[in-house]
């Protein structure tokens, strides 16, 4: 019996973790729905929401990330259904992991535009540091949603970052 009660008095106690979890991002996501429809709506156009590090979101629900992708989702809900824009910082690396692909795959699956830093597949080069890659998903001469991709390389100088077409540097 005592057993069965401690039981119950763990999962109300993770029901309601996740509850208060749940409603530290339901309250976010209200604010921001708030004042993008407080705005004009010649000016909602020129809104961008951005989150500087999903990880730190993740951190935030206490490693929920249902939750967040969920808060993603209605994210691109509201700028879909508004015309704004979402823009979301994710260092892939954190979750490369065969586990926990999901949130790569789901970010990739809303995002309109992903672009990707990465270092040079051949290695450091002394005036390369690394590969921009830009897939561009649209509608191309009147066909399916598809990717245009586009590769640059780069180059990080002291106050800024010089980017050019591979092949055009000698």
């Amino acid at each position: 019996m005592f057993s069965f009660l401690m039981e119950q008095i763990i999962d109300s106690s993770d029901e309601a973790e996740e509850a208060k979890r749940r409603s530290a991002l339901v309250t976010l996501f209200g604010k921001i729905q708030k004042v993008i429809g407080a705005l004009p709506q010649e000016r909602r156009s020129s809104v961008t929401i951005m989150i500087d590090d999903i990880s730190l979101m993740e951190v935030a629900a206490r490693g929920s990330m249902n939750l967040v992708i969920d808060f993603l989702h209605y994210c691109h809900t509201l700028t879909s259904e508004l015309g704004c824009s979402l823009v979301a910082l994710n260092h892939e690396d954190i979750y490369s992991s065969t586990k926990r692909p999901t949130l790569v795959l789901q970010l990739e699956y809303l995002a309109g535009i992903l672009i990707k830093a990465e270092p040079l597949t051949t290695g450091l080069a002394k005036d390369v540091h690394g590969q921009l890659t830009v897939l561009n998903r649209g509608t191309y001469d009147g066909a399916e949603s598809k990717y245009r991709v586009h590769n640059f390389h780069f180059k990080v100088k002291e106050n800024c970052v010089e980017y050019f077409i591979p092949g055009s540097r000698t």
